[in-house]
């Protein structure tokens, strides 16, 4: 089927010289990356990793939090290193500040 699009002229350079560097024609370039997009699209939104990874967590009988998977594994790590990161960019909390 033919079809006109009007795309900006440094997307259509883009999709031109992956055409040209995969030897292969523009329409089926425009194809494949439609196609992906739509693909794409479709699937499920990954959520915030940090959020899927405090979702697991557990509070004990005694009430304590507790990460079921352990803390060995290189997801605890990660997740732990993003709060620190996170952490960092706040100003220190002031533990007198609600004193009377």
């Amino acid at each position: 089927m033919k079809t006109k699009l009007e795309l900006p002229d440094d997307l259509m350079r883009k999709l031109r010289i992956r055409a040209a560097e995969s030897d292969r024609r523009l329409k089926d370039v425009v194809t494949e990356v439609i196609e992906r997009g739509l693909e794409a699209s479709n699937e499920t939104e990954c959520p915030d990793p940090l959020q899927a990874w405090l979702s697991k967590l557990r509070v004990d009988g005694d009430g304590h939090i507790v990460n079921p998977d352990g803390i060995d594994t290189p997801e605890f790590h990660r997740m732990l290193e993003q709060i620190r990161q996170e952490n960092r960019h706040r100003p220190p909390r002031d533990p007198f500040a609600d004193a009377d």
